[in-house]
């Protein structure tokens, strides 16, 4: 069994493929001041939709792009969008956040829940900004340090799996520097992890080392993804997901 096709076994069933909910997705939308209906709205790393589903059900006259690298789970996403009447509205494209085609000023409302860390927070800031209309928003939400001084197990293991590790209070230095004018953010609570992330992965998890008890690359997988899970079960207050909401600010 290819590796790949062991990772999607880790990953089975899953609504999200990171820590998230719909709750802190709801309460990031009700951050954003939409003054008007007819938004465009594009959807950066949308897996398989299940935020960008809220999305659409929330802005119910938007035009919502959503992309992702990943062909199957773009399928998904469209077929739920004909399964639900929006077919019309929600479309998504099977693309790279590295190959973007969309002309400058094209969106009102970016939204990237979980994966502005594959470009790199600061890239992405950089590199999405054009996109927005002016007075646009980009809403995101990116892994953050909790505190000062975390564990030197977290900071181990997070220096080689994400560099740009940073702290919130960097962070919103790092979001005025790339021009925009922070609206708001807050911290995605523990159960965004636990009960709605890596509670259903340790099941899958038990189900493929039943399945595959020969297979080093299943052992390998089960073995990387535990660490992940044990760590931030042992240490859930070094860091989070954290939603930031940011206007892009006139030019100068």
């Amino acid at each position: 069994m290819s590796a790949n096709s062991l990772f999607l076994e880790a990953f089975k069933g899953m609504k999200r493929f990171g820590p998230g909910s719909d709750e802190s997705t709801k309460r990031a939308i009700s951050l954003y001041p939409a003054d008007k209906q007819e938004l465009k709205i594009l959807d950066i790393g949308c897996g398989i939709g299940t935020h960008t589903l809220l999305l659409a059900e929330h802005f119910p006259a938007a035009d919502i792009t959503a992309i992702d690298v990943c062909e199957p789970h773009i399928e998904k996403l469209n077929q739920k969008a004909k399964a639900n009447g929006m077919a019309d509205r929600l479309h998504g494209i099977t693309m790279s956040m590295f190959s973007m085609t969309f002309p400058d000023e094209s969106f009102d409302l970016i939204w990237s829940e979980g994966a502005i860390y594959i470009a790199g927070f600061t890239s992405g800031l950089r590199d999405w900004r054009c996109l927005l209309k002016k007075g646009g928003y980009l809403i995101c939400s990116e892994i953050s340090w909790l505190k000062d001084n975390p564990s030197k197990e977290s900071m181990d293991f997070w220096q080689e799996g994400y560099s740009q590790m940073n702290t919130i209070a960097e962070k919103l230095k790092q979001i005025e520097a790339a021009g925009y004018e922070l609206a708001a953010h807050f911290v995605c609570p523990v159960s965004d992890w636990t009960e709605n992330y890596y509670d259903p992965i340790e099941k899958n998890l038990k189900e493929m080392k039943a399945n595959h008890p020969d297979d080093p690359d299943a052992e390998q997988i089960i073995q990387s993804l535990g660490a992940e899970i044990g760590l931030y079960r042992k240490h859930p207050d070094d860091y989070s997901y954290v939603f930031y909401i940011m206007k892009k600010t006139c030019e100068e």
